[in-house]
């Protein structure tokens, strides 16, 4: 089943303040990835505004950008068009979306739900979140991904174990 994720929702970031603050995106989408091993489907996250040119997510992870319409009609208009809306997953916070996702025939688990869902086929897939661990290994035996934002830009690091904790995010111990 494919999951749909209202991301500025979940991040908590407008559409202003997440194109200002692209390692949030970025350690949201790399969190993603980090269970795309775990089954279930491919994952799609929806963000409100324009496309950066130089957003590049992770394996696993696709990205669409809503505007000029917010990413809550962008979710809608599109589970309206789709043959199946019964076979996707939407994931968010926001309980007016929730409502008119559920209108349209698909499933919906708020943030907390998903990630607990992820936990156990994580726990049942336990390799699944491996690779990205093992690629985010840095020397003080933390997690983080070097996100370069454009070539001849400054890159960013982020610290991805800070990031699982404050999504409530509790990887499996490697």
């Amino acid at each position: 089943m494919p999951y749909w994720f209202d991301g500025n929702n979940i991040i908590g970031l407008s559409a202003a303040a997440g194109r200002a603050d692209r390692p949030s995106r970025a350690a949201f989408l790399s969190a993603l990835s980090g269970w795309r091993g775990s089954g279930g489907g491919g994952f799609l996250v929806w963000f409100d505004g324009d496309d950066p040119a130089d957003m590049m997510p992770p394996p696993g992870v696709a990205v669409r950008f809503s505007a000029p319409e917010s990413a809550d009609a962008a979710i809608c208009r599109r589970l309206r068009e789709i043959e199946r809306p019964r076979e996707v997953i939407v994931v968010t916070n926001d309980h007016d979306l929730s409502s008119r996702c559920r209108n349209a025939g698909a499933k919906v688990l708020d943030w907390n739900r998903f990630t607990l869902k992820m936990q156990s086929r994580s726990a049942i897939h336990p390799r699944a979140v491996q690779p990205t661990a093992e690629k985010c290994r840095h020397g003080h035996g933390g997690r983080a991904r070097q996100i370069n934002k454009t070539p001849g830009d400054v890159s960013v690091n982020v610290d991805v174990d800070d990031w699982l904790r404050f999504f409530g995010i509790d990887e499996p111990e490697q």
